[in-house]
Formats: structure tokens, sequence, C-alpha cells
């Protein structure tokens, strides 16, 4: 929502609040002298009647925008073509995505969220729960490179940033193997000593990846 909306927007709503509690004050009966005094005030008086007015006028707006305003399509339009176009809606992005997510066995799509911008730029967030711990460095490259040639294909130049945040794993494992003489020289290295308190490493695991296509 843009700055002059928001501002339109506030400015009728504060209208609408300042002529409920003007008209609702009296009827229940609440101030009455204090009512009695301002309604002899012509400021007053104006100040609630150009507040009726824009509290009126706003609700014919929307009253009239939801009888007559048209569905905005969730389309993205990847091509022109003779006599027409080539759209491809947000959501078949978003199940492209979910799909090469699960085709490539790291884990599930939690949720995809598509966007595209004025200039046709989409852009494409996808959260990912892995099956299980994973080596974020090895799979999150072969993964984003899934992720940009089969969303290319749909939507082709219009592609623009492909962000991956990889969420906390359904099964959390070691990633780290140790073989049995490095296990043994560690022991015998760190005999008698306490061991390190260990930091908590639960949480999400967010690794931005970001790819950029010119127009």
């Amino acid at each position: 929502m843009g700055g002059l909306r928001r501002f339109i927007l506030f400015v009728f709503s504060l209208a609408g609040i300042a002529c409920l509690a003007a008209l609702a004050l009296p009827w229940f009966g609440l101030f009455p002298d204090e009512i009695a005094m301002l309604e002899g005030l012509d400021w007053y008086v104006t100040a609630v009647e150009v507040c009726l007015a824009m509290t009126a006028a706003w609700l014919a707006f929307e009253l009239l925008r939801s009888l007559f305003s048209r569905k905005r399509r969730d389309a993205i339009s990847v091509m022109d073509v003779d006599g027409g176009a080539i759209t491809v809606t947000k959501s078949a992005v978003a199940s492209q995505a979910a799909h090469i997510v699960e085709a490539l066995g790291v884990g599930e799509a939690r949720s995809v969220d598509v966007s595209a911008s004025r200039s046709g730029q989409v852009r494409v967030d996808v959260k990912v729960t892995p099956f299980e711990s994973i080596d974020v460095t090895d799979e999150a490259p072969t993964l984003h490179e899934g992720l940009v040639a089969g969303l290319s294909a749909m939507v082709g130049e219009h592609l623009g940033a492909v962000n991956v945040e990889f969420l906390e794993p359904q099964h959390a494992s070691s990633l780290v193997v140790l073989d049995e003489q490095g296990e043994g020289d560690e022991d015998e290295a760190y005999a008698g000593e306490e061991p390190a308190a260990s930091s908590d490493d639960t949480g999400d695991i967010t690794i931005p990846m970001n790819v950029e296509r010119e127009a």
C-alpha cells in the first residue's frame, strides 16, 4: 500500500470514528452537558457535518467498488504472441517450485511466496523443511540451480530473485563423521578435562540465495 493511499485511508477512518463518536454519545446519554455545550458552537456542528459527509462518501465508494470492481487476475505475463499474450498464474509458479524441492529429495516446501513487480520481474521465496540435517553448503547450490532452471522454463527472462530459506529439519542428525583413529586421539587429548558446553544449534537456518536476471 502506497504512502498516499495509507494517508487517505487514515484520514477517512479518523473522520468516521469522530462522526460515530459525535452521534453515539448523545444517543447513549453520555456527557449530556458537554455535548449540549458543543452543539451550540457553529464550528462543532460544521465539523460533524464534514465528518458525516466524508464517512458517507467513503462508504458509498466501497459499496460501488464491491459491486462493480473486476477481480484482479493472479497471473504473470510471460510473453506476447501475435494476437494475444501468454500468462502463468502465481499459484502455478509456487506449485512448480514446491515440486522441484520435493523432486530433488532435500525436503519439502513449507511455503512458497511468489510476487511480481510492476516491471514484470518475478520474485520467489521458498521455505524448505529438510527431511534430516543436511550439509547446507553442499545441498543449497544444487537446490538453487534446480529452482532457477525449473522456474526459468515457466517465466523465462522475467525470473528475478530466487531465495531459499532452510528451516529446522524434521529429523536431526549429526553431520560430523569421525574415524576410529581420530576418536582415539581426541579421547587421549581431552582425557581428564571436562567437556565444554555446546551451543544451542536449534532454530531456523536461513541461507539467502539470490539470482538477478537482466530484463
